[in-house]
């Protein structure tokens, strides 16, 4: 995301279904909102948001408008029932997350503007996933059990600064040696509002990592 702003996506605890709260394009959600800014958004966090109202649009199919000033933080969830919940949650593979709609584009996977029936998943990572800083200053995850790796774009915003852009290379460096130690770690997959691509010839959405879970540390501020 750019400047402050920020993207939520949670799972319906009535329903077990992923759901993206979403606001108009004046009234963006920004990094105010987050729990350790006092707002109510945070890994693991329990939130009332409101009346929704779901607005679906292929392949985002889990968006649903809301007022973010009726949201409000319940509690937060202890790690071993979020874990439970991920592992509920949790696709068996890409293509049962994604649908047949999503194809591979060279280092990575995409879908097709209009197509496709979910744009949110968890998976749990089997084999090793490696954080990278690339020779641009961008920070990647290699998602190992692609085949070959997928080259991720990683905006979990626990890695980055208040600018949304530079990179917390500490937390980069614990989470790559925690993963090294062989700790369980789920990912929280997504696909990006459709963007071109420098390079390409038309918009997609492309698939990127929304969120890093490390199951001895699953649930807080910190990844």
């Amino acid at each position: 995301m750019t400047g402050s702003r920020i993207c939520v996506a949670g799972i319906d605890t009535a329903t077990y279904r992923h759901v993206r709260p979403v606001t108009p394009p004046g009234d963006l959600l920004t990094r105010v909102l987050l729990r350790e800014k006092g707002g109510p958004f945070g890994a693991g966090a329990l939130v009332d948001v409101g009346s929704v109202v779901a607005c679906p649009s292929a392949p985002e199919m889990e968006d649903h408008a809301f007022d973010m000033m009726r949201a409000r933080r319940v509690s937060d969830v202890d790690e071993t029932a979020y874990l439970e919940l991920l592992t509920v949650m949790r696709a068996a593979d890409l293509g049962s997350a994604f649908g047949s709609e999503l194809e591979r584009v060279g280092r990575t996977y995409a879908v097709e503007p209009g197509n496709g029936g979910s744009s949110l998943a968890v998976l749990r990572a089997e084999s090793r996933p490696v954080l990278e800083v690339n020779g641009f200053g961008e920070l990647r995850l290699w998602y190992n059990d692609a085949e070959p790796p997928a080259y991720l774009s990683v905006k979990d915003v626990r890695f980055f600064e208040d600018d949304n852009e530079t990179i917390k290379r500490r937390a980069v460096e614990d989470v790559n040696r925690r993963l090294r130690r062989g700790v369980d770690a789920f990912l929280m997959l997504g696909l990006t509002r459709p963007w071109l691509k420098p390079g390409e010839t038309h918009e997609r959405h492309w698939l990127q990592l929304n969120g890093l879970c490390l199951a001895d540390r699953a649930v807080g501020d910190l990844p």
